[in-house]
């Protein structure tokens, strides 16, 4: 007969415990496997196995209910045109849930412009004529708490210049171009009418990001696809330059006239550079 392997038992519970050299983490790890590995009746390994599950589930579960308790409600910035109609966009939640059938009321600089009852999936809107330019304070009621946003209006012949914010959120991490591109943004907001665009970062995160810089403080639109730039220019925003990654970039291609990327691989005149960032702007060639 050949020779019987037997396996060798870690340290039973009891052994662990006395031996305080051991750090916490290694001490519970010691503890699972003296656990797995002793012997168990078979009709205990379901309510065992069970019994992790649950165990694992559990702060997940306490995370879900602290959520659940915070009910809320977001109001999006928005960017358009006089006389052309476009929707004024809500969402109430409770936590990371919808939270539909909730009545509010919207307000312009102090004004009220209506009722709105939000949907099934949280989200509720409200169609919006402007009838002149400038820069105004959305504000909404609800049952699940108050909102603010801004509402800018520009005219159809103003230019654009839409920055992506989480390229803006790489540059601002590096010191050495923090200054540098908080001047650039200052140049282009006071020559341009000046946008943001978030993506996963979220609306809230870029504010912060923008407040935190003393960037200069202008509309923050959710989204960044291809969907979004057909949208500005079906209000009739004339996108003049996009500024960001070669994604954010390449999504508005064919809707603006001057595209600068955050991209050593970019070809010359396209690669955006903070220090001459206006100068590019105001270049005369169009680029392809």
């Amino acid at each position: 007969m050949g020779r019987q392997h037997r396996m060798q038992m870690p340290p039973a519970p009891e052994l662990i415990a006395k031996n305080p050299k051991r750090s916490y983490v290694s001490k519970l790890f010691a503890l699972q496997r003296s656990t797995c590995f002793r012997p168990v009746p078979s009709g205990c390994i379901r309510a065992r196995v069970l019994g992790l599950i649950l165990t694992a589930l559990l702060p997940a579960v306490g995370i879900f209910h602290a959520r659940e308790a915070a009910a809320g409600v977001s109001l999006y910035d928005q960017l358009a045109t006089p006389a052309r109609p476009f929707y004024l966009k809500l969402r109430t939640h409770r936590g990371p849930l919808p939270m539909g059938g909730v009545r509010g009321t919207l307000w312009i600089d102090g004004q009220k412009i209506g009722n709105v009852l939000t949907g099934a999936d949280g989200y509720g809107y409200f169609k919006y004529v402007a009838r002149g330019n400038g820069s105004f304070t959305l504000k909404v009621q609800t049952e699940a708490g108050d909102a603010q946003a801004r509402l800018r209006i520009v005219a159809p012949a103003a230019p654009v210049v839409l920055f992506e914010a989480e390229a803006l959120l790489w540059h601002m991490l590096v010191r050495e171009q923090r200054a540098a591109a908080a001047n650039a943004l200052r140049q282009v907001a006071a020559n341009f009418e000046l946008a943001y665009l978030c993506g996963p970062m979220g609306r809230p995160a870029a504010q912060q990001l923008i407040e935190d810089r003393g960037l200069p403080a202008r509309v923050v639109l959710a989204g960044k696809s291809r969907a979004r730039f057909e949208q500005l220019s079906e209000r009739g925003v004339f996108i003049f330059a996009v500024v960001g990654s070669a994604e954010f970039v390449a999504a508005g291609r064919d809707l603006s006239q001057r595209r600068f990327i955050f991209d050593p691989g970019a070809p010359g005149r396209h690669q955006a550079q903070w220090d001459d960032l206006l100068e590019q702007l105001n270049q005369k060639d169009e680029a392809p």
